[in-house]
């Protein structure tokens, strides 16, 4: 009778849904002026009843998560997709990703990228202290990168505050001019810079500068 009653948890436990992933963590190699990317987790549903995602969380809000299809057949494969936005995000970055299935399984997922800056300044703040009357402001933008990078437009939210995108080398160093007019006293602009976008990709990031008249 013991022996049946132990046969009988085993049974219990090993019936239903069960998803077994592929793998856990993935790591993604970004392009320097990339918005988004994705990581795909497969997995295969290897029970005996049709499996459903309850919940899924991220640790981050930069992170969206989804499975494909809102129920999986036993025996069935599929994929768990995981977007990461990389609009305002550099450097070395780990995200969390919890997905709960409707039978109680849990499964902790981890996406991770090394994401590089497109261009390097030394700040991103031009200001005009109280007594300096100089007329522009020059920044000098530099890719780090191996790969060239263009830059293909500047524009500036204040008309008295006015941008000029300067070339110095091709894909790896331009200089941006600030140009204060008369009338700009406790003027503030924010000056957006479009970067060339990855091959195959039409969105890139912007760079922001934040000019400021003191």
């Amino acid at each position: 009778m013991k022996k049946l009653f132990l046969c009988m948890l085993m049974m219990a436990a090993t019936a239903g849904a069960r998803v077994e992933w592929k793998q856990t963590e993935a790591t993604l190699h970004v392009h320097p002026t990339q918005t988004s990317a994705d990581a795909v987790f497969e997995f295969t549903n290897t029970g005996d009843e049709p499996v459903s995602f309850a919940d899924i969380k991220t640790s981050c809000g930069c992170l969206v998560a989804k499975p494909l299809k809102p129920s999986y057949a036993p025996g069935e494969k599929g994929q768990l997709v995981i977007m990461l936005n990389l609009k305002d995000r550099y450097g070395r970055q780990s995200k969390k990703v919890t997905a709960n299935t409707l039978d109680g399984q849990k499964t902790e997922l981890t996406v991770s990228a090394d994401i590089p800056h497109a261009f390097t300044l030394k700040s991103p703040l031009v200001t005009w202290n109280k007594g300096d009357d100089s007329p522009e402001k020059r920044v000098l933008l530099h890719n780090p990168n191996d790969i060239p990078i263009k830059l293909l437009s500047i524009t500036s939210s204040n008309e008295l505050l006015p941008v000029e995108l300067k070339t110095i080398r091709d894909g790896f160093e331009y200089e941006v001019v600030v140009v204060r007019k008369p009338g700009a006293a406790d003027a503030r602009a924010v000056v957006r810079i479009r970067t060339e976008p990855p091959p195959g990709l039409k969105e890139s990031k912007l760079i922001k500068l934040y000019v400021s008249v003191l």
